[in-house]
């Protein structure tokens, strides 16, 4: 059974897509205000190496995709290295080790509920007696489960970091879900990359496994997706990834990446119509870009949520003042084939007549 083409009945759907460390945190805590919006934080990106394959599986394989803990994930992804992001780690008497826990109660579960255990034993005793279907179908009956539980939601809205290197295959899979690209000045993102756990070990494997034929951006073989990933994270699982995380990666490698995953992403969307939120420009003007989101994806802003979620957004000082001109420079000169790139498919999408509301305002 296979339901990857929209049809009736289909609960709708919403993508976040940004390059990670661009502020889609903030957007996934915006959405969970959201009376009607099912707020997925961090689901795809924490069932990690499995979280798109494309072969048709049991209920019981995909759960355990949601619930086995991974050892070469939980180095990255801890209440240690990451006490913000993983929200775990602030669960007052989990039932799980918070050091090595299931990866739907990472982040996901505890994003959605007070009480993310109980939740997830209600899920383990339903999921694995689900039909065999694609992971896409699996994924949506997710979706309409947790909705269910929440109650009166009646859209889910996934954001993953890093997720725009997966647009193509999260749009095939997804084909009725509102994309959304998220942007913020590369420089910034990219410094910010070099500070965060995950993004240093996605920029080291980036460098060294590309001679190797694994490249973590390729986009019919990336992060996720390729099958040579899960034999990766069984390596990682062997082998202390602390040396590589612990260590800030080059000006050069971390705007380069940037580059290089924006450019990847943006080709994937050809085609596709995405509404452009700007992170620097939510920060300035947060309730006339909360009212844009919301219009885009469900056509409705209510103003309780405006006014709850317009409180969120904080402006930040630019990381690069941190840096001497010559870093500046080089960091700058990285980053510029991404920032290109980004004015190109802007001006593309200008230019091809598409409603003023989904352009990147200037």
């Amino acid at each position: 059974m296979t339901d990857d083409v929209p049809g009736n009945g289909l609960m709708p759907g919403g993508l976040i897509l940004g390059s990670a460390r661009c502020g889609s945190t903030l957007i996934s805590e915006i959405l969970r205000l959201h009376p009607e919006i099912l707020s997925i934080s961090e689901l795809f990106s924490t069932v990690g190496p499995n979280a798109f394959r494309s072969s048709n599986m049991s209920g019981r394989r995909f759960w355990r995709y949601m619930a086995q803990p991974s050892a070469a994930l939980s180095q990255v992804g801890n209440p240690g290295v990451a006490p913000q992001e993983f929200l775990y780690g602030k669960v007052e008497n989990p039932a799980h080790d918070p050091w090595l826990c299931p990866p739907i109660l990472a982040i996901t579960l505890p994003h959605l509920c007070d009480n993310p255990d109980g939740l997830f034993d209600q899920l383990s005793m339903t999921v694995p007696g689900w039909q065999r279907q694609s992971m896409a179908s699996h994924y949506r009956a997710l979706f309409s489960t947790l909705a269910d539980h929440c109650g009166t939601r009646r859209m889910w809205v996934e954001r993953s970091g890093g997720s725009l290197v997966a647009a193509g295959t999260l749009l095939h899979m997804f084909p009725e879900a509102r994309p959304v690209l998220l942007l913020r000045n590369g420089a910034d993102t990219a410094l910010s990359m070099r500070d965060y756990p995950a993004t240093r070990l996605a920029i080291w494997m980036w460098r060294h496994l590309r001679p190797l034929g694994i490249d973590l951006l390729d986009p019919h073989h990336h992060y996720g997706k390729g099958g040579m990933w899960p034999l990766v994270a069984r390596l990682g699982s062997v082998f202390k990834m602390q040396r590589i995380i612990q260590k800030r990666p080059s000006l050069k490698d971390c705007g380069a990446f940037w580059s290089a995953i924006t450019r990847a992403g943006l080709r994937a969307l050809n085609g596709h119509d995405p509404m452009v939120l700007s992170y620097d420009l939510l920060c300035d003007q947060p309730h006339r870009e909360i009212a844009r989101l919301g219009d885009f994806l469900l056509g409705d802003a209510p103003e309780n949520w405006l006014d709850q979620a317009a409180r969120l957004p904080q402006k930040r000082p630019s990381r690069l003042q941190s840096l001497t001109l010559q870093e500046q420079s080089i960091i700058r000169d990285a980053c510029a084939p991404g920032e290109h790139a980004i004015q190109v498919f802007l001006t593309a999408q200008q230019s091809s007549g598409h409603a003023i509301n989904r352009v990147l305002s200037q």
